[in-house]
């Protein structure tokens, strides 16, 4: 049986991408965290990092594993929240990745110190899946790229967050300042399934489309970390929000678009009947909050 804390010393390990600093981060001896990875990698019976180079890099089992730990590590430090907590209010949110990496980091804090009876349960979820759970009450409040809200669906747009692109290093674009899509036209994309993120995946491929071409997609993911190994691993180029250039990952260079009009739209939705009181208030703080709150870094 994988353990909590060895999902926990991977994802310091995938996070630092060297086990030195890792370890150091962690307060523990070298050895004993390569140990863990390793035994972990048996268990799993796969190779989780390319130990080939002077610096580790995540395999694609290791980038897929990573926001599945992540999940994993979450909800056990969330259980522990709610049982310490005991009567203080749960705040379940929906989130896409991006928002995860992007807005919440830069309202949370604020908003939950103003609060402390709250305790925050993040989810990461598509579109679909958040619309359903908020629909049944799974969720309090969500974060997506939803355009036109749905019947039982209250929607406020938030911002138009610009695209970026992401290129396998060495790539002969990556030392450009920004990007003109028309140059990619006969590259190789990975994108996520339109099922998956309809909004998102309808805009990457009606940017390329003003730009003279239908992209390629050769390879689908279903998480930012996915793509990033993708990409990395020189399989295809991306074309993400800009907010996913807060995950980094070795071997991935990312550029601005030389479109201004390349944006793709960022809402919060909470349901128009069960909505709970902590789960409007936070929609009510993100509205307030935006325009001064960016979904990414500038560059």
């Amino acid at each position: 049986m994988v353990e909590v804390r060895q999902l926990q010393y991977f994802l310091a390990v995938a996070d630092r991408l060297s086990v030195t600093d890792a370890a150091r981060d962690l307060r523990m001896a070298q050895a004993a965290l390569s140990q863990s990875v390793t035994k972990l990698e048996r268990r799993l019976g796969a190779t989780l990092f390319d130990r080939s180079r002077r610096r580790l890099r995540l395999t694609p089992a290791g980038a897929a594993l990573v926001p599945e730990a992540r999940m994993i590590v979450g909800r056990a430090r969330e259980l522990g929240a709610v049982v310490a907590g005991g009567a203080r209010t749960p705040l379940r949110i929906g989130c896409i990745t991006s928002a995860v990496s992007g807005l919440l980091p830069d309202v949370l804090p604020g908003f939950l110190a103003a609060r402390p009876e709250i305790v925050p349960l993040v989810h990461e979820m598509g579109q679909r899946a958040m619309v359903d759970a908020l629909r049944a009450g799974a969720v309090d409040v969500g974060v997506c790229r939803m355009l036109v809200a749905e019947e039982g669906i209250e929607l406020v747009r938030l911002a138009d967050e610009p695209l970026t692109c992401l290129l396998p290093e060495g790539h002969p674009q990556a030392a450009a300042e920004a990007v003109d899509l028309a140059d990619l036209a006969v590259e190789s994309f990975v994108c996520f399934p339109r099922d998956h993120a309809p909004v998102a995946h309808d805009t990457i491929v009606g940017a390329c489309v003003r730009a003279g071409f239908s992209p390629r997609v050769t390879q689908e993911a279903l998480n930012d970390q996915s793509l990033l190994g993708i990409v990395a691993a020189g399989l295809a180029v991306a074309i993400v929000p800009r907010s996913t250039t807060r995950l980094r990952m070795a071997g991935v260079v990312a550029r601005p678009l030389t479109d201004p009009a390349a944006v793709t739209p960022l809402s919060v939705l909470v349901a128009s009947a069960v909505s709970a009181p902590a789960g409007r208030a936070l929609r009510d703080e993100l509205v307030r909050l935006r325009g001064r709150t960016g979904p990414g870094p500038s560059g």
